[in-house]
């Protein structure tokens, strides 16, 4: 009889780990693997946080801690069960007539038990009452918790409780029986549906500290290449296909098509994305539309409507708050990409607002350039000469033409004369392309347009690409230090190295004494730019508010989580329908109850303009420190 019951115990075991194996890999990991070349491992460093975050599930925990405590309860109740649910099977084989000791161990997991079974039915009651209209999948979340539930249940039963040494004879024997086939079923379970994140979802977020640092992203088709004069049209037609989506879904990369196997389906980056009244929601337009690699082209359009994906700002408010390590906003970024080299991406008010004016002028409000060039020398702006000048001050379409940012370029350029630095700026400037790039609407251009750029900056640097390049634009600083740089390297230049935030340079002055402010006390309602999140530098934002005296008030949770104005993502160029400068005026005023806003984005500054009120006052960091600076301090 024992015999018998071994041979099922081991045909139910392999039946198990065939059918997860099965399902798995057709289901989830096939199209995925072949793409596994492109993870790019540039930040080491990135594996312990990486671990301390799946360890201690901070993201989970965060913004829902009541839940993300069941949650973390559940986590550790199935690592924990790992090494039980082995002495489980061993048991059976061995024909023992009680569970084998495992120590102290023992009584870790009977704590855990009752507190996953708790965690069981507090999840049940909030899945099926308070959110049922927005959560998915709900009878297989149904079945999960209810096999978890039933496994910590015939866990219990099995265990000695107050002497007793628990279920004994044929109780004991069907006990163990439903213990051991769910234990064999339950992995093809997971996965099938959305809790494969339970295997997957760790790998996820140490991959996502490891293979990205604090930066802008290279835009997906921006190294289009249109060949040499001997490319035949259907070479074109090939290099397009390459960055494009003939294939539908699976021409994606990587980290796109992990994505969906790792996604918790909470709903988290929905709740935080500035573009939800628009229609847009992460998780379904940028996550899980690629979950079926059979998705094609068509079929990818209408689950993610280019319409929608162009509310898109890019803020990575939706990264910022996935507690699977996902990254939405980096999947509709080349979700744009493809699209557009499909030729379905971007809308026509997109394109006119923003490829359009470029094209026709060098620069987003299609200006003349000489309104820009009586601008500077109305403000005694010198031009740059690399061979007098250490720093080049780029000042991007906005600081050049745009009169409200004008007094920020003027402030910044009082500033570096305060501190005895030696700058100039570039007598004919042309749009530096980010707004466009990133919003979609250049790909057959840009080859064309990044080189134009790409040339022009490195023959008014000298030659000397790793000059410092200062810019009061995050807009500009990524463009120029990202996209640029490897366009630079794509034609055997060197990378603009040199690149820095006029947030970050200026704390540098005043730590190292070069400029001085008389700090006055004020209260200032702070938007903090998402680009400025995104390199880290909101701790130098608030650093030198601080240094001016200005106390600070946020609102939404900013800057934990990005909170946009609405001009990322190309959003400054068109009249976006998310309407987020609006929703995120209306958030400073009802949250930080100040009539000044301070930022350090002329785009920030431009989406905040159109929607404020009149008795509410702009400032840049740049104007805070101008306006308190003490006197000039001579370098040396």
């Amino acid at each position: 009889m024992h015999v018998l019951e071994v041979i099922l115990i081991l045909v139910a075991t392999a039946a198990g780990i065939a059918s997860f194996s099965w399902i798995a890999w057709t289901r989830r990991l096939k199209h995925v693997w072949p793409k596994r070349g492109e993870i790019k491992i540039i930040n080491k460093a990135g594996l312990w946080p990486g671990i301390a975050e799946v360890v201690f599930q901070t993201k989970v925990i965060a913004n829902r801690p009541v839940t993300g405590l069941f949650h973390l309860l559940i986590f550790y109740g199935f690592v924990s069960f790992g090494a039980k649910s082995v002495t489980h099977a061993l048991n059976g084989l061995l024909g023992l007539e009680h569970p084998i000791p495992m120590g102290p161990l023992d009584y870790l997991i009977d704590v855990f038990s009752v507190l996953v079974l708790a965690g069981v039915v507090f999840m049940a009651i909030r899945r099926y009452s308070v959110m049922k209209n927005q959560l998915t999948h709900m009878l297989e979340s149904g079945i999960v918790l209810a096999l978890i539930g039933t496994l910590m249940i015939t866990y219990i039963l099995e265990r000695p409780w107050g002497g007793d040494l628990g279920l004994v004879g044929p109780a004991a024997k069907v006990n163990w029986w439903v213990h051991f086939l769910i234990l064999c079923g339950f992995p093809s379970l997971i996965a099938y549906g959305k809790h494969f994140h339970l295997i997957v979802g760790p790998i996820n977020v140490v991959l996502k500290h490891m293979v990205e640092v604090p930066s802008d992203r290279l835009v997906p088709g921006s190294d289009l290449d249109m060949g040499g004069d001997d490319a035949t049209d259907a070479d074109f037609e090939k290099e397009l296909a390459r960055v494009g989506m003939p294939n539908g879904v699976s021409d994606f990369s990587f980290h796109t098509l992990f994505d969906p196997a790792a996604c918790i389906e909470c709903g988290r980056c929905n709740d935080a994305c500035p573009s939800a009244g628009a229609g847009l929601k992460p998780r379904d337009h940028f996550v899980l539309a690629f979950r079926d690699p059979a998705t094609n082209s068509e079929k990818l359009q209408e689950l993610a409507p280019p319409d929608i994906v162009a509310t898109c700002t890019q803020c990575r408010a939706c990264d910022t708050v996935c507690p699977v390590g996902n990254r939405p906003s980096k999947a509709g970024l080349e979700l744009r990409g493809r699209m557009t080299a499909e030729g379905v991406y971007p809308p026509r008010a997109l394109k006119e607002g923003g490829a359009g004016p470029v094209s026709a002028s060098g620069n987003i409000f299609a200006a003349d350039p000489s309104d820009r060039a009586r601008f500077i020398e109305d403000s005694n702006i010198p031009y740059f000469n690399p061979e007098e000048h250490e720093l080049l001050f780029v000042l991007g379409c906005q600081g050049g033409y745009s009169p409200d940012v004008r007094p920020v370029v003027v402030a910044t350029a009082r500033l570096l004369e305060a501190a005895g630095v030696k700058y100039g700026v570039l007598e004919d400037e042309t749009c530096w392309g980010e707004g466009v790039l990133h919003g979609g609407g250049i790909m057959e251009e840009w080859p064309f347009y990044k080189e134009e750029r790409v040339d022009s900056l490195s023959e008014a640097l000298g030659g000397k690409n790793e000059r410092t390049i200062l810019t009061i634009c995050p807009h500009c600083r990524d463009n120029i230090g990202v996209q640029l740089s490897a366009a630079a390297q794509q034609q055997g230049k060197a990378p603009f190295t040199g690149m820095r935030s006029h947030v970050n340079y200026l704390l540098e002055l005043v730590n190292q004494g070069k400029l001085q402010v008389d700090a006055r006390a004020e209260d200032m309602a702070v938007h903090h730019p998402c680009k400025t999140i995104h390199h880290d530098e909101q701790g130098d934002f608030d650093a030198l508010l601080k240094t001016a005296g200005v106390t600070g008030h946020t609102a939404g949770n900013s800057p934990e989580i990005p909170r946009c104005c609405g001009g990322g993502g190309g959003g400054f160029l068109w009249d976006s329908p998310a309407k987020v400068n609006k929703n995120r005026f209306e958030q400073l005023m009802a949250e930080a109850k100040q009539k000044t806003i301070v930022t350090g984005c002329p785009g920030c500054h431009r989406m905040l303009a159109v929607a404020k009120d009149e008795e509410t006052k702009l400032a840049d960091v740049a104007t805070v420190l101008h306006d308190r600076l003490r006197a000039p301090v001579d370098a040396k």
